[in-house]
């Protein structure tokens, strides 16, 4: 069997989202204690769990239709579409706070078809002041993402494109050309030089435009 190793950041209250978006909650609906007190189990109990989020969290599957009201929902992505063969761009030396990532360090790459990862480095700033003010993916390299037609770009960041510029050209320029992005990423300095297989495959919620994942790779495969 491959080696896996986990990509995901795990959802809690405290955790990092965008300022706008109430924390998580998870919840019993009934404990253990209640369960014992309702009667319905002899010599064992269970608890029920709610849990309630903004879908766009934690490390997160956007579909088309989050950013094309005719592209394909959560629900919609075929399985082909979320296991994929991965190349990890290692960006960790020229990434930097507030800034573009550089176009040019997609010269070279065969990545049609391929879940594209740009490990910036990022994810060790999770938890910190420093995570909201994160490298990205500028216009130029979206357009050159665009034409290289990879399948799925991934970055360890809390977005793909600079909060500032409200065109988010790596979101209207992929999505509706059909290649996924997941956004909060980590541990994608263990990939580096790596043949892997991604997986990143979100609850089939229908009419969602976003969803998290348990994202990890297949270390040799």
């Amino acid at each position: 069997m491959s080696a896996l190793l986990d990509l995901s950041h795990t959802i809690e209250p405290e955790m990092p989202r965008f300022p706008s978006f109430d924390a998580p909650y998870v919840g019993a609906v009934w404990t253990h204690a209640d369960a014992a007190a309702r009667g319905y189990y002899r010599d064992t109990t269970c608890e029920v769990t709610e849990v309630r989020f903004v879908t766009s969290i934690g490390t997160y599957l956007d579909s088309p239709y989050h950013f094309d009201p005719n592209g394909a929902d959560i629900s919609q992505l075929d399985l082909s579409q979320l296991v994929l063969p991965g190349l990890a761009l290692d960006l960790r030396h020229q990434a930097a706070p507030d800034a573009p990532l550089p176009a040019d360090a997609l010269d070279g790459l065969e990545v049609e078809g391929k879940a594209l990862l740009l490990c910036t480095g990022w994810s060790d700033h999770w938890g910190e002041e420093a995570y909201y003010h994160h490298p990205f993916v500028p216009r130029e390299m979206a357009e050159r993402l665009q034409a290289m037609r990879p399948a799925l770009v991934g970055i360890d960041t809390l977005v793909i494109d600079s909060t500032q510029d409200p065109t988010r050209p790596a979101h209207t320029l992929l999505l509706p050309a059909g290649i996924l992005i997941v956004e909060n990423l980590t541990r994608l300095s263990g990939l580096v030089g790596s043949t892997f297989t991604f997986v990143a495959a979100p609850v089939k919620v229908a009419g969602a435009a976003a969803f998290p994942v348990r994202a990890f790779a297949m270390l040799g495969a």
